[in-house]
């Protein structure tokens, strides 16, 4: 059941960047709707499966995006070791708490992925990178935290899923 459950969050996570994201930009910025509906099962459910997840959807994303297969790979993986990591050290889930881990979280696999960027391509404009792309679309991935953790916990409750380990 729990494979199931990855699979279909990260087809629904694939198919709201590919469809979705485009529509919600703001100024160029788009949400990565992908990484957050992997910080929020990171988060939620602290189960090993959430790395497999990471991993697949991050090589999903590098197909999509850019061409360089690994980048998002290695990034998510990482994302998802930081969000079981620091869900296992919080006790209560909250609005306020959900953005700041969200927004850390995006931050941390935003820079990973720039370096992973840099290591490969050493003409990469890092810092105009940094303050144009991973930071304002970090703050607009959060910003859309509070709107996706209810409908996450919505979709334990109908399928009977138990936060924040699957049974």
């Amino acid at each position: 059941m729990r494979g199931l459950v990855y699979v279909m969050l990260g087809l629904f996570g694939l198919w709201l960047q590919v469809t979705l994201a485009g529509t919600l930009a703001v100024g160029g910025i788009r949400p990565n709707l992908v990484l957050l509906v992997l910080l929020a099962a990171g988060l939620r459910w602290q189960d090993p499966w959430v790395f497999i997840f990471g991993a697949l959807v991050g090589l999903a994303m590098d197909s999509f995006s850019h061409g360089y297969l690994g980048v998002y790979g290695i990034s998510y993986l990482v994302a998802a070791v930081l969000a079981r990591a620091t869900g296992k050290a919080i006790n209560e889930q909250n609005v306020v708490l959900n953005f700041f881990l969200v927004l850390v979280l995006s931050l941390a696999e935003g820079m990973i992925s720039l370096g992973l960027f840099n290591y490969m391509d050493e003409d990469l404009p890092w810092w105009r990178w940094l303050f144009t792309r991973v930071l304002p679309g970090s703050l607009y991935t959060a910003l859309l935290a509070p709107v996706f953790f209810p409908l996450l916990i919505f979709l334990e409750r109908r399928l009977k899923l138990s936060a924040p380990e699957l049974e």
